[in-house]
Order: structure tokens, then C-alpha cells, then sequence
């Protein structure tokens, strides 16, 4: 009985948010128990010290996941000449982040939901640096992967922890705020990795570079373990009761409909920022690496931008009775659009495309924040993780699609691949999209909240 009812509890906020109606809210539930019991703590009675603690170190931990995440569409020059890795395995390699860090997510949804943020996020963090350091130290496609493969794991939890800590320490409310700011941290990630990384491998091999993320990653541990306050109680439900719950979510139509709306277009963003955007600047509009790492910086600035303007209009239009979704599905539909330039082989600046692709591709993160907020802080975990697990399978295999695609017209020497290539590849990925679109549309968004 009890499991039916916590299913019940949960399946009926759902539905709540997919019927466009706001979620009665009270003082209570607005934190978690654990942060009701210290609500006189410091960190509770100064935002500074909010910030420092909780925001900062979290923030820190999604820059590091976002910079390992983007890194290859830079150094993808230098593994093709080291490796000889042809597009499809260029695809498979760097996608294999997105496999294993799928692969955490529910695992890390139950245990975020039962320990806390901070005892979950540092001890992960420590996968990602062993990772790095055998992604530096190997010379096979296999070790590669691995390598890969534990990066992926060891960073999977960074932005779900810093979601779960923001709904414990933070008003419900102010998560789409929240959220956008910590994307827009992650942001900041994806700059590092754009001309800051192609200066430093002026300096560097893109293997001693790699010894450099480890030992950076390394840092964040420290900082998350000794910063931020142990203020969460361990939980003592069962494990096989929060992976009921799961399982009940994930039978549910509603959960669905919230999800698959963005899912895909939140997938082929992560998909081509992190490796197809490079390629595509290189050769579809001709441009030398040091150009690349330029166009891919400005774009890494409008992601950020773009985190922290759809954040504040959500925030902003909220009181004013429009729904979260609206803004989400509209920054979407324009995404798309940027998409359809990408393929159409119309002689538009690459800064543009960059950016926009970049800017109105942060709307679709704002799911993040819709689906947390459809639940009480105290499930916020293990619904974000399962929402997060989807996103990122998607992005696995729509980063290998895109490869296997682009393979079927082999690049030529020193030419790259052609422009056929990238419409076919780049116009399946709009495909996918389209029925999300109308989807989005069923919601009704533009009517407005009581």
C-alpha cells in the first residue's frame, strides 16, 4: 500500500504540470526535512554563504562534466592524425560519455535521493579522474573508450546533484532560475574548451592536456567535499522502494509527455556541440582550427547567455501567469530552425550559426527544472536522473548516427566531408524533432496559469 501510494503521490504531480496547472506549494514542502532541521544554520540565513557553499562547488563539479563533455570536437584533429579513428568511431568514442553516463543515472537518482548531493557527487568525481588519466596514457581505440567511458561515469552526477541541492537549500519556484544559472556554469565548461584548450595544446600534446582535467577534476572533490555543509540526513527507505517508485514513473504516459516533447532536440544539442559542430565548421564553412576554436568560443558564450536569459524570462514571465513550457518549447522551435540552416548550404556566417545553434539550444535544458519541478524535493533526484537517463541515451546514439551517416560520403583528403552529407545527417536529426513540436503543441503552453 505504501508503494502505491508514494506512486500515486508522484504520478498525480505529473499529471498536474502536463494539465498546465501550477502545483499548490506549501511552506513545508518547499525544503526537504534535512534542511527544515537547519534552516538556522548560517548557510540558511546568509545567501552568500548559500552561494559559496552550495551553488559554487556544484557549479563547479557541471563545469568540469561540461568541459570533458566538449573537449573532443577540439582535439578531434589530433586523435584522427594519432589514431587514424574514422568519423564512425569518432562518433562512438566521444558518445560512450553519453552511454555510461546514462548508464548511472538511476543508480545515482536513488542514492542522491537517499545520502545527499555532496556525499554522492565527490566520491563520483574520482571515476572521472582516473578516466582522464587513462584516456592521457592510452594508445588503442579500447583504452580510449574506457578512458571515455569513465569520464562519462564519474561526471554523471553533476548536474543532478547540483538540481537535488538547489531543491533542498532553494524555494521551488526559483529551480528554472537556479537551473539556468547552473548551465550557465557549465557554459563557462564548454569556453575552456574552445580557444583556451587550443592555446594550451600550443604548449601541451592533447595527452598531457588530459593529466591537466584529471588534476583540475581532482581539485573539485576536495572543494565539494570541504565546502558544502553536511547538513542532509541519510534516508531509510528502502532501495527496493525508491526503485519501485522508478519503475512506476516510468510506466506512467504523463512522465512521458513531459519528457518527450524536448527530448530529442535536447539530444541533438549535446550531440552536436559536443564533436559534429567542429567538423561541420571545418567543412562546410572552411575554416582553420585556431578559426574553429574561435567560432566554437563564441558559441560556448552564447550557451551561457542563452542558460541565464531563458532562466530570467521564465522567472521573470512566471508571475505573470505564463508557463515554464512555453518558453521552453518556443526557444525549441527557433533551435530547430538554426538546424535547417546548418543543412541547407546557404552561405550564412558560421558565428551565427554557431551562436544561434548555441543560444536557443539551452531552452530545451529548461526540461530539467519542468520535470523537478513537477515533484516534491524529496523525489527530485531519482525523477531527474530518470528524465536525464533518456536525454542522454538519446545523445549516445544520435552522436554514433550522425557518424555513420556522414561515413557513408568518406571525406576527402583534406576536404573533409561534403555538403550531402550534412543534410542527410543534419536533416535525420531534424526529423526526430518534429513530433516532439507537435507534442509541445498538445500542452496548449500559451494559456496562461491561474
Amino acid at each position: 500500500m505504501r508503494k502505491q501510494a508514494s506512486a500515486r503521490f508522484v504520478l498525480k504531480r505529473v499529471v498536474r504540470v502536463c494539465q498546465s496547472q501550477p502545483i499548490p506549494i506549501t511552506e513545508q514542502s518547499r525544503m526537504s526535512s534535512s534542511a527544515m532541521d537547519g534552516l538556522q544554520s548560517p548557510v540558511k540565513s546568509s545567501l552568500f554563504l548559500l552561494f559559496l557553499t552550495i551553488f559554487i562547488p556544484f557549479g563547479l563539479g557541471h563545469f568540469v562534466s561540461y568541459l570533458f563533455r566538449t573537449v573532443n570536437a577540439v582535439i578531434y584533429v589530433d586523435l584522427q592524425t594519432d589514431l587514424s579513428l574514422p568519423a564512425s568511431s569518432l562518433g562512438l568514442l566521444t558518445g560512450v560519455y553519453f552511454l555510461t553516463f546514462a548508464a548511472a543515472q538511476i543508480p545515482l537518482g536513488v542514492m542522491l535521493d537517499r545520502y545527499g548531493p555532496r556525499s554522492v557527487q565527490a566520491p563520483m568525481l574520482l571515476f572521472a579522474v582516473a578516466g582522464s588519466v587513462i584516456f592521457s596514457v592510452s594508445s588503442t581505440e579500447t583504452g580510449l573508450l574506457i578512458g571515455r567511458g569513465l569520464i562519462g561515469l564519474g561526471v554523471a552526477g553533476s548536474l543532478m546533484s547540483a538540481i537535488k541541492a538547489c531543491a533542498i537549500w532553494l524555494p521551488v519556484e526559483r529551480l528554472p532560475l537556479s537551473t539556468a544559472c547552473l548551465l550557465s556554469i557549465g557554459g563557462l565548461g564548454a569556453m575552456a574548451s574552445t580557444t583556451p584548450l587550443h592555446a594550451l595544446l600550443s604548449w601541451l600534446t592533447w595527452r598531457e592536456a588530459f593529466l591537466v582535467l584529471a588534476l583540475l577534476t581532482f581539485c573539485v572533490v576536495v572543494v565539494i567535499h570541504f565546502s558544502v555543509p553536511k547538513a542532509y540526513e541519510s534516508k531509510n527507505t528502502r532501495y527496493s522502494d525508491m526503485f519501485a517508485a522508478v519503475g512506476k514513473l516510468y510506466s506512467s504516459w504523463t512522465f512521458w509527455r513531459l519528457a518527450l516533447y524536448s527530448v530529442f532536440a535536447h539530444a541533438i544539442y549535446m550531440s552536436v556541440l559536443s564533436l559534429w559542430m567542429g567538423p561541420w565548421l571545418r567543412d562546410m564553412a572552411g575554416l582553420s582550427d585556431s578559426a574553429m576554436a574561435s567560432v566554437l568560443l563564441f558559441g560556448a558564450i552564447a550557451m551561457v547567455a542563452g542558460s541565464l536569459t531563458f532562466g530570467a524570462i521564465t522567472d521573470y514571465l512566471r508571475r505573470y501567469g505564463v508557463q515554464p513550457i512555453m518558453i521552453c518549447g518556443t526557444g525549441m522551435v527557433i533551435f530547430i530552425g538554426f538546424q535547417v540552416l546548418m543543412a541547407s548550404g546557404l552561405p550564412v556566417s558560421p558565428y551565427l550559426i554557431a551562436m544561434g545553434f548555441s543560444f536557443f539550444g539551452t531552452s530545451t535544458t529548461m526540461n530539467y527544472a519542468i520535470v523537478a519541478q513537477s515533484v516534491s524535493p524529496e523525489l527530485a533526484g531519482r525523477v531527474s536522473s530518470s528524465f536525464n537517463l533518456v536525454v542522454f541515451v538519446l545523445a549516445f546514439f544520435l552522436q554514433w548516427l550522425m557518424g555513420v551517416v556522414l561515413n557513408l560520403w568518406p571525406a576527402a583528403q583534406g576536404a573533409g566531408h561534403p555538403l550531402e552529407a550534412y543534410q542527410w545527417s543534419l536533416g535525420l536529426m531534424v526529423a526526430w524533432q518534429l513530433p516532439g513540436v507537435l507534442l509541445w503543441l498538445g500542452f496548449r503552453p500559451w494559456k496562461r496559469a491561474v
